[in-house]
């Protein structure tokens, strides 16, 4: 199965939304509040076959004087669902176009569609649409779990039981031969509890410990059926999983989350829907990276089978999630605010956003976003924005929901550009030896895009010296000797002022003019010149080394360009 269109009104966080996703492998991503966990909501709450209970809290505001109404279109259907002794005869047409119209045709996908109403009564109402139908068909919970939906949220270990309605009760045998079979399993335990024994429940567990180590799920020994008593004595959840003797649900967070979503998928037997919301929590950056590469997998695995290929609808607020995941599967929750419209946006450009998932793909996460040129101007930007929260009610720069990305040089006008068509506001920071072009100009200026630079053909090293006083000039030089050596540095200075001394550079930078026919503005530019073409500066930790230096250059002469670019710069990042 695969959802093809969602549209949702008045629920939770969300007025109005309606998304039509376009893969079978979707990550959802945005800053906080944007609605993403909501849309997964909305998708389970309308094809779980679990009972949900609603409250005022449900509706957006809390204004149950308007209904919940969710409807999700789903295609990719199973022979079962499309049979008209099921639920065949509510089918209707979903175009190459993305069109639904209730009179399907022959090229058109076979679709159905689900509508979930909840009013001031909280009572839900699962309903099959289709106009052609003169009445929609009322859908109980049996119906929906034909949909094949699965969802992993927070910690659900009674998936890691063989209690009633888990997925463990399913994998044991046929639905017809379940309850007979756990019946048996049941005798079997009180007469002597070698549950291991019973095959019926060792294969289910077999199978479960297969699932689980394909997702990346640490197995210590191998999975088997063990008898976990409570207070109330046996019962459907006496008999749980184990690995090695130990109860599964005592395992980590991580494991227990990749073995219960591994159970829950393995039991969908054609192309289940898949939601995982925040797939980070509880594992570590190569268990990430492992569970989705292998749901990826997975996918590619059944497309060349010609099997069912299923969805994947993901939430992550981790930089390694999305950049395993791919440019091309990223989706970015906007929500338009003030009337709630939430919008999902897909990368049309996905080259830029490469790129900043190479460089700073932390950023969206962010609300907006000030790409920077290049690894000096980040590194100082970084280390500026320290000083900003005492100009600002101690606001961080992070409060206000922003980052700062490195737009990789020349890339910087057209990451920007595919970050705005995603709904971020971006502006940029770069320095001025490189002009943009006529036509890079108009499409930023037509997108309202701000560029804040230096002018006047500096580069950020010159910028930097250029208004630095002499005593600063000299702890630049002792910074660069630092970090670059004493000899590396000397060198450089020597081949392009041979006519200055550089015992004098180095120890007092003041007394240029005992020694050298050239000026102190003419020294500088010369510096700053050797500075840039040997990068002694061209490192984001460097760059963020030097930032005391730079804030402290921009204080003392709050009207040369540098300074006048980092203030610009600053009321942008906190309009």
């Amino acid at each position: 199965m695969q959802i093809r269109q969602i549209k949702v009104v008045h629920f939770r966080g969300i007025e109005s939304l309606d998304w039509k996703p376009n893969e079978s492998f979707c990550c959802l991503i945005g800053s906080g509040d944007s609605g993403k966990s909501t849309i997964l909501d909305a998708v389970e709450a309308t094809l779980s076959s679990r009972w949900f209970a609603f409250t005022e809290l449900d509706f957006l505001a809390c204004d149950t004087s308007r209904p919940i109404v969710i409807e999700v279109t789903v295609g990719e259907l199973s022979k079962a669902l499309k049979s008209d002794e099921r639920l065949g005869l509510y089918v209707r047409g979903w175009t190459a176009a993305g069109v639904l119209r209730d009179e399907p045709e022959d090229d058109d996908e076979p679709v159905l569609t689900v509508r979930l109403t909840v009013d001031a009564s909280m009572e839900p109402i699962w309903e099959l649409i289709c106009d052609r139908v003169d009445d929609p068909r009322t859908l109980s919970n049996r119906d929906r779990a034909l949909f094949g939906l699965v969802r992993l949220a927070g910690e659900d270990a009674r998936h890691l039981a063989w209690g009633q309605g888990s997925v463990l009760s399913r994998l044991t045998g046929d639905t017809h031969e379940a309850s007979t079979r756990l019946a048996q399993a049941y005798r079997a335990a009180r007469e002597n509890a070698k549950l291991g024994e019973i095959e019926s429940l060792s294969n289910a567990a077999a199978k479960a410990e297969g699932f689980a180590k394909g997702l990346g799920a640490y197995v210590e020994g191998a999975y088997e059926p063990g008898l976990e008593l409570g207070r109330t004595g046996l019962s459907s959840g006496s008999i749980a999983l184990h690995d090695d003797g130990v109860p599964l649900r005592l395992a980590g967070l991580g494991t227990r989350r990749l073995a219960t979503l591994a159970i829950q998928k393995s039991a969908i037997s054609e192309g289940a829907v898949v939601l995982v919301d925040e797939i980070e929590h509880g594992l570590e950056p190569h268990r990430i990276i492992g569970a989705i590469a292998q749901l990826k997998a997975d996918q590619e695995t059944s497309a060349t089978a010609g099997r069912p290929v299923g969805q994947i609808l993901m939430t992550t607020h981790s930089d390694v999630a999305i950049g395993e995941t791919g440019p091309e599967r990223l989706r970015v929750v906007q929500m338009i605010r003030p009337r709630r419209q939430a919008v999902v946006l897909a990368p049309t450009t996905p080259d830029p956003i490469h790129t900043l998932l190479r460089f700073t793909p932390r950023a969206l996460f962010a609300r907006r976003i000030l790409v920077t040129e290049g690894n000096t101007e980040i590194g100082m930007l970084l280390g500026i924005r320290e000083n900003w929260p005492a100009r600002h009610a101690g606001k961080p720069i992070e409060q206000m929901g922003v980052a700062i990305a490195d737009g990789n040089g020349s890339q910087a006008p057209a990451m920007a550009l595919a970050l705005h068509e995603l709904g971020f506001q971006t502006a940029i920071f770069r320095d001025s030896d490189t002009s943009l072009s006529p036509a890079e100009q108009a499409t930023l200026t037509a997108a309202g895009i701000q560029i804040f630079e230096y002018g006047c053909n500096l580069n950020t090293e010159q910028a930097i010296f250029s208004a630095a006083s002499d005593e600063l000039v000299q702890e630049l030089l002792d910074f660069a000797r630092e970090e670059r050596g004493n000899d590396a540095i000397d060198n450089n200075i020597d081949i392009k002022i041979p006519e200055l001394t550089l015992a004098v550079i180095r120890t007092d930078f003041g007394t240029w003019e005992w020694f050298s026919d050239l000026d102190g503005s003419q020294i500088r530019e010369a510096i700053a010149d050797v500075a840039a073409k040997k990068r002694w500066f061209k490192d984001q930790r460097i760059g963020r080394g030097i930032s005391p230096l730079v804030w402290r250059i921009s204080e003392a002469d709050p009207g040369c360009a540098l300074a006048m670019a980092l203030y610009q710069a600053e009321a942008w990042l906190y309009a």
